[in-house]
């Protein structure tokens, strides 16, 4: 390891919710201290990570690396340097002989149609609940169209990190997407709508026709018809920017603020594949309605 500064990651395990956001946090708040530094992350106490969250760990180290640091990871678990590697987060060839990884893919702003290929390829898998060709067609316009408002308003400095997982034994689909940008509290102040809590902006911009976009530019479906989706579906939708954190899971809202800042906004999609339910558009005159 030479002369490289070793930074203890600082968890036992982490996971898609708050708690695991708040490890996230604090290993970006160590990392931002330092500048052109050889930097090592200690993970010999991690014991467990949810495959997804790799998008989120390389949104932390790229930021990282736009101050000049070299990172590496160090004494990773055997089981799970696999789990990363099997999904891109970290270097190496391991094959997914089972097919549950959705690899973490990077994605510049200006990639609306990459990414828009990405999840209809990656997420329409066998498991998914059974959708109307319309229905489908508004899920998936409602994930473009959160990358897009990431394009247009998070002015992140580093690209996009987008990966999921398949967990069979749970009957769940879990797909991230994290920006690395200004965070929605921020993107909302740059388009004249103030808050003072994060939580109450993130708040804000979970309602179906709330957006910060102007004039004929559409805006205001991507989160809200995901929201009312997995909270029939009983799935979890979470949103993490900044200080802020929000969850719906199983139709029940918590929100909280978080010990320090993740670097950007995170949404976690996390699907009930044993619902055996089949979802309709309710109305041509009301796209929004599900049912």
């Amino acid at each position: 390891m030479g002369d490289r500064i070793m930074i203890d990651l600082g968890a036992q395990e982490i996971r898609a919710d708050a708690t695991g956001f708040d490890s996230l946090a604090n290993l970006h708040a160590k990392l931002s201290g330092y500048r052109q530094a050889s930097l090592g992350i200690d993970s010999r106490h991690l014991g467990w990570i949810d495959a997804q969250l790799g998008a989120c760990l390389l949104t932390i180290v790229n930021h990282s690396r736009m101050n000049g640091n070299d990172i590496q990871f160090f004494n990773i678990a055997p089981r799970i340097q696999t789990i990363l590697q099997k999904n891109k987060t970290l270097v190496g060839t391991r094959a997914d002989v089972h097919g549950t990884t959705i690899p973490v893919t990077s994605f510049s702003s200006v990639s609306e149609v990459d990414f828009s290929k990405f999840t209809r390829s990656r997420l329409m898998r066998p498991e998914m609940p059974r959708m109307s060709n319309g229905l489908k067609e508004k899920f998936f316009e409602g994930i473009d169209e959160l990358f897009a408002n990431g394009a247009l308003w998070s002015k992140s400095p580093i690209p996009f990190f987008a990966g999921g997982q398949y967990f069979p034994r749970k009957d769940r689909l879990s797909f991230v997407l994290s920006d690395g940008g200004q965070g929605i509290q921020g993107s909302l102040l740059a388009a004249g709508k103030s808050f003072s809590d994060p939580v109450a902006a993130i708040d804000w911009a979970m309602e179906m026709n709330n957006s910060a976009r102007q004039g004929d530019i559409p805006g205001g479906l991507g989160l809200g018809i995901l929201k009312d989706f997995v909270a029939m579906n009983g799935g979890c939708l979470f949103v993490c920017s900044h200080l802020g954190y929000w969850e719906s899971r199983n139709g029940r809202v918590t929100k909280r603020r978080l010990s320090g800042v993740y670097p950007g906004t995170v949404v976690s999609l996390e699907i009930n594949t044993a619902d055996a339910k089949s979802y309709h558009m309710q109305s041509a005159v009301n796209p929004y309605d599900i049912w």
